[in-house]
Parts: C-alpha cells; structure tokens; sequence
C-alpha cells in the first residue's frame, strides 16, 4: 500500500520520487491547459506533485523519463465496453493497454447469461489483478431477460444486490429503456440501492425521446450510450444525462458529433467504444481512434481528450482515482507525441510503464475461470431436419407470414411477405431472399423458435451462432436445413462459436470455447478468424457490412422492430410476442 507520509513528503520535494516525468506538456484535463515545462512525479501507485519543479524530486534510485517535448496526458477511460465475452480479457488487454488505455468499465451481462452468480464473481475476483483498472457494472440485462429455465433469471434480485455492493463495480449495468419505465421485475430497489451506494444506472435509450427520455433520467438512468444523431446527442446532453458516443465494432456514431455541440460546454460529452472487436483493434486502434474521429467532426482536442479521461472518470464518480494528473491520483498516464494524433508513445498505469513503442511491456494474468461455472451451450439431443422444419396449416398452399427484414447490421424492420407451402411446411427461398432463422435455448431444455429472415442476403450455406445479443442462446441462420444443421453441429462441438457452413462443408469458424462466447485465443489470432468468417459469409452472398455482428443480433429485442427469442417472435415497439403466421385483415 502507498505510505501517505512518504507520499506527502514527496510532494514536499523532502524525499525522492519513485518515478519522474519530465520534459514535457502536461496536458490539464481539469482547466483546458498546455502547460509547458511541467512534469510528474509519482510514488508507488499514485501522483505525489505535478508542476515546473519535478526534478526537485529526483533521488538516487528515481526512474526519470524525459517526455522530449511529448504531451504529458492522463491515461484514457473506455467507459462502456463489453469485455465479458468474445474477447478474454488478459488477451484483449495485451493489445488495448499500448493505445493509451488505462482503465476501462465493462458489462458482465453476458457471463451472467451464461454462468450466473458464480461465474460473475470469479470474473470480478480477477480484475484486482489486471496491471490497469478494470471495474465492471452488475448485469441488468442478465438480470431481466435471462432464463434458467423454469421463468427464473440466470442471476437473482438479491444477488444483483450481492454485486452492487462490490467494490469492483461501478453501477447497475445499462438497462433498456422500457423496462425502467415499466419498473420491471425488482428493477426499482436495485436503482435505488445503486443511488444509495453512490453508483451510477447505465441506461440503453435508443429511440427514446421527449417525454419518455426525460421519464427515464427521473427514474434514475445516468448515462446513455446509444444517440446516433446531432439532435440525440444534444437532447440527451441537456438533460443532463453523461451522453457516451460510440466508435468501436458495433457502432461507429462519431458523425453524430458534426454540429452538435454549437454554443454548447459539452461537460457531460464521453466518447466510449461499446467494444472494438479483435480485427478492427488490431487494425484502427481503439480510444485513440474515436478522439481522433472526433476532431475530424470539430472537437478540439482538449475536449475530445477530456471526453477520453475526465468526463468519464467524474461519471463514475471516481475522478479522485482517474481521470487526471494531480496530486493524489492513481499513476496513469500517458506521452503523446502530438495531442491531435492521441498514439501513445508510453503508457504509465498504477506509476509502472505497462506500454512501450505500442507494445505492453508487463505480464498480464490470464483471467480463465474456474472448471464447472462457465458451461458451454447444449442441445437434449442431436438436431434433425424436423428441428428446422416450420409446419404450415392445413389446407393452405400460400400463407402469409412476418418475417425479420435486416434494414442495416442491426436494425430490423417488420415485413409480411407470402410464402408458398410445401410438403406441408413453409421453407427458405434464398433466390427470394429469405432464409430460415431458428432460435433454441442454450440450457439443452428444448426450447425453440422458427422464423424468417430476409436482407441478410444468403444464397446459400448457413450460419450457426451460440452468441447472441441479450442471452446467449444459439442460432441457425440459413438458405438450406442440411447446412444449418452441419453448421450447427460444428459450433456445438467446438464448445461454441460462430460457424459458416456450405455444401455440407465447414468453410469458416469462430471457435468461443470459453462458456460458448469467448474466445480463449491472442488477439491476432481471434483477428484472423473473424476476418475469415466475414469474407466467407459475404461469398455465400451475405449483403450485410458486418456479418458476424448481424448474425448475432436477430435475438436483440432492444432496438426495433422484430426479433426473434427461444420463446417466439417479439415485436420490440407493441414489447410482446406476436405469431408467425399472419392472418386476414391482420399485419
């Protein structure tokens, strides 16, 4: 533990400093400030004194790291991410770390999904450990739409209450907007135990506007991370919620930002990534690419820097931790050697160099979990074609059905198109552009849904996926039964994962053996094999940008307007469960 004696007589320049930085411009997230000449002095974990006069600290067994001139900054903050799957976490932070982060907050809805309680903890039991700080948010999704089975969550009211209390976690994980509004569940006392232990509510308010937005900033949402437009961004800012704008793989919203933010001090203004997958990290680069987009779109780069580090860190509430370099605060920071380009080319987490010349320069602790409470996605039994199979009703040869139409990567439409019967079923037409969706719970409890898909824009094979937005329940999508089912076969075997299948024959795999959502490969490798998965689904004909993010969101009842759940088709606007078949005068 740092000595606060030892660390005030630092500050007092009446003992040496552990580590000096000096040499540079330190950047002052607090006042805007350029402040040539002046350095850091840390000790331990923490900042003893910043200023001109660092070099008075300087002892016999000082680290000195002269900036030459580079900006001294504070380390970056990704302030909504979702790092509990996909990705393990020691892996992700090998190749995150030498961009400049140096503390992240991430969902856990997944792993909870997934291993409940139990997993959950042992995630949280392994963030101490990480060289940089991981702090996470107890998993409100999980909380309200996971199922075990028997109708109840993966994870319960009063183990939610369990997690909040941790501290490890920084609030009540985002929550979407209608369930707020309906006070679903025992969502109220959680809100209120979050308040009460001085911890934010993430909200999800995408499509939410006027009346209903500010009905949920009454209820006790502090943040949302989903404005896509200039007016979004600038309704959400005036009510006072911290608005996150995101660049990373499931959205890329910086354009949202272009004329936003005239006449306005945008105090509340965070730039997160929602996470950047492996291939486009490894690629574009992570909170340093969004600052820098964001200048493109009339940020300064004090406020986009701000936007990376101190907005997020006074949203949290532990802007004496992070977030800036002043006496006091945690060790993190970074040099720059031009502010606008935000590439780091040294990063100090916790008063150590975890980075160097974009390289991590520390080991990191692998973050498995322990044997048993992670399981991997089940059937009962081995899936047949009569699985696949959606019956029609008798004495029809054409029915009219709803059908989830891809209006972009993630966003659906409702449509009703009319499909011819066959041998008594109703059977994907890719020529037609619509495929078969299948949907089944992930617990082998027989559970299943049957619908149909179009603008995927399969002309063949098929897709299976055990990851999937909300839950973590399996996937087929596909233009043929025989190839979903291979599909399928091989993603169950693999323990998990995305798999393309055509002809019969395996022509892409992302293996996520990890609990059937993440990936227990480094990141140039998972880079690899997501890159290979895009470019064979989009040769069987996929239309989509993002493949591999479009096959895992048909189960996203967050954002409109039709998905589909183990339970059925859900119309996300009317929030219920409406049929497949359509019938007379109905739409």
């Amino acid at each position: 533990m740092d000595d606060p004696k030892t660390l005030l007589a630092v500050a007092l320049y009446r003992a040496p400093a552990d580590l000096v930085v000096r040499g540079g411009i330190l950047a002052n997230v607090y006042t805007g400030e350029l402040l040539e000449g002046w350095g850091v002095a840390t000790l331990g974990t923490r900042i003893a004194t910043i200023g001109p006069e660092v070099e008075r600290c300087i002892g016999p067994a000082t680290t000195v790291i002269d900036a030459g001139g580079q900006i001294i900054a504070p380390g970056f903050i990704d302030g909504h991410a979702h790092l509990d799957c996909i990705h393990r976490l020691d892996l992700y932070l090998a190749a995150a770390i030498p961009t400049g982060l140096t503390t992240l907050i991430t969902e856990t809805s997944n792993l909870s999904s997934v291993g409940g309680y139990p997993a959950l903890a042992a995630f949280l039991g392994a963030l101490p450990q990480m060289p940089v700080t991981v702090l996470a948010t107890a998993p409100a999704i999980s909380y309200l739409l996971s199922d075990r089975g028997d109708g109840e969550p993966m994870i319960s009211t009063e183990e939610m209450a369990q997690v909040l209390e941790e501290p490890g976690v920084a609030g009540l994980g985002e929550v979407y907007w209608p369930a707020i509004l309906e006070g679903r569940a025992h969502l109220p006392l959680l809100v209120a135990k979050a308040e009460a232990l001085g911890k934010r509510v993430e909200g999800h308010t995408a499509g939410a506007r006027g009346s209903k937005l500010a009905a949920c900033v009454a209820a006790g949402i502090t943040s949302c991370h989903e404005p896509i437009t200039a007016d979004e961004v600038r309704e959400r800012l005036r009510l006072g919620l911290t608005t996150m704008v995101r660049d990373g793989s499931v959205r890329r919203d910086l354009a949202a930002l272009d004329g936003a933010l005239k006449g306005m001090l945008p105090r509340r203004l965070v730039l997160a990534s929602d996470t950047v997958w492996a291939h486009h990290l490894l690629e574009r680069g992570y909170l340093d690419e969004a600052a820098r987009q964001s200048v493109a779109m009339g940020l300064e780069p004090m406020q986009a820097l701000q936007a990376i580090t101190l907005a997020p860190a006074e949203h949290f509430r532990i802007e004496g931790l992070v977030g800036g370099l002043g006496p006091g605060r945690q060790a993190d920071l970074v040099l720059l050697p031009a502010l606008q380009e935000f590439r780091p080319s040294l990063v100090i987490a916790h008063g150590r160099v975890v980075a160097k010349d974009g390289r991590v320069a520390v080991p990191i602790p692998p973050t498995t979990l322990p044997a048993g409470v992670f399981p991997s996605p089940r059937v009962a039994r081995p899936l047949r074609t009569e699985d696949l199979r959606i019956p029609a009703p008798p004495g029809r040869d054409r029915v009219r059905v709803r059908v989830i139409h891809y209006a972009g990567d993630i966003v659906t439409q409702a449509i009703v198109r009319e499909v011819p019967v066959r041998d008594g079923a109703l059977s994907a037409d890719p020529e037609a552009d619509l495929l078969t969706v299948v949907v089944m719970d992930r617990r082998g409890q027989g559970r299943i849904a049957r619908g149909f898909v179009s603008g995927y824009g399969l002309r063949r094979g098929a897709v299976a996926a055990s990851l999937s937005f909300d839950t973590a329940n399996l996937i087929l999508l596909g233009a043929s039964d025989a190839d979903m089912l291979a599909a399928a076969e091989r993603m169950l075997a693999l323990g998990g994962g995305l798999v393309a299948a055509a002809g019969g024959a395996i022509v892409a795999e992302v293996p996520l053996p990890l609990g059937g959502v993440t990936s227990d490969q480094p990141m140039e490798v998972l880079a690899g094999q997501i890159a290979r998965f895009q470019r064979a689904v989009a040769d069987l004909g996929c239309i989509r940008e993002n493949p591999f993010l479009s096959a895992q969101v048909v189960t996203f009842i967050a954002i409109p307007a039709l998905r589909i759940r183990e339970c059925g088709l859900w119309d996300v606007r009317r929030n219920q469960a409406v049929p497949l078949i359509v019938d007379e005068g109905e739409e």
